[in-house]
């Protein structure tokens, strides 16, 4: 279903603004056109406008219509060369090396671009529930200083954290960010993303009780020094780990407001890494089904 691409088989491939559109175009329609009215599977194609006419119902519509790259001026070329850059950087790339890479005059561009990518991996994220031994537990990003540390920090995000524990490596995982750390929230959490049925490990903190009254086999670890955590959890905190270091590394500074796109970027990867050369066509795909957001949605 996915295709495998290298750099150089990349670079051949879209060359020209006339070859991501045929691209895109396989990405929309894979079982060739269908009229977003009307269902009709025949059309004219309107050169000039590049515009598909429906001939059932005279419908046009455009090949990015109902994706993330819904009326951009951006030409796709330059689309195309973020999603392979920002799927197929194993640590991130940051919007500023982007928009250099790319010679890109607005960063205020390259930054909408990439929140939409994010945001086009958050949707799919939510595709894939945990399943088997999922661990969880609660961690706390971004603030300035050292403040207190664990539950009782300050002006810091508060994020649930979930990872398969598959015995010598992760399975999936998921990161959720939320207003606090009480029980329906757990609760809530663990229904969004773990499916019924499945044993979730956690340590004995009291908001995580209510798992062993809700539809999941709820297995309490008592820790009872702050280094236990990393030995009886050891794939959610790898996960935590990773990820605080990656955004330490390739962002100057990340809004509590967006955290939640970036931590859906890092899960996005880490659930794929080990189909690295299909990331590209992946990641082309679940933007050509997302639904775009605004500059002023995100700032708003």
């Amino acid at each position: 279903m996915y295709e495998q691409m290298s750099l150089l088989e990349f670079q051949e491939a879209f060359s020209s603004e006339e070859a991501c559109l045929e691209y895109l175009f396989k990405k929309r329609w894979a079982g060739g056109f269908r009229c977003p009215r009307c269902g009709y599977d025949r059309y004219y194609f309107l050169k000039k406008r590049r515009l598909y006419q429906c001939r059932g119902c005279g419908y046009q519509t455009s090949v990015t219509a109902g994706t993330i790259f819904h009326k951009t001026r951006t030409p796709l070329r330059y689309w195309f060369w973020m999603i392979f850059l920002m799927s197929r950087q194993k640590a991130g790339i940051s919007m500023l090396a982007l928009q250099k890479m790319l010679k890109m005059s607005s960063y205020q561009t390259v930054w909408t671009m990439g929140q939409k990518i994010r945001q086009a991996m958050a949707v799919r994220n939510e595709r894939y529930g945990l399943r088997g031994l999922v661990e969880m537990d609660d961690s706390f990003f971004g603030g300035k200083g050292r403040g207190k540390r664990g539950r009782g920090a300050e002006k810091k995000a508060k994020v649930l954290v979930m990872a398969e524990n598959r015995g010598k490596h992760a399975g999936f995982a998921a990161m959720q960010v939320v207003d606090k750390l009480d029980a329906e929230t757990v609760k809530g959490t663990a229904q969004r993303w773990i499916h019924a049925g499945e044993t979730i490990k956690t340590d004995q903190y009291s908001s995580f009780a209510i798992l062993s009254r809700s539809q999941y086999q709820h297995e309490p670890e008592p820790v009872t020094y702050p280094e236990q955590a990393s030995v009886k959890f050891p794939w959610v905190h790898t996960v935590v780990s990773n990820c605080k270091n990656q955004l330490r590394g390739m962002q100057r500074g990340v809004s509590l407001k967006h955290l939640h796109r970036y931590l859906s970027e890092y899960c996005y990867r880490f659930n794929r890494r080990f189909w690295e050369d299909q990331l590209f066509d992946r990641l082309l795909t679940a933007c050509s089904l997302s639904p775009t957001i605004t500059y002023a949605e995100l700032t708003g």
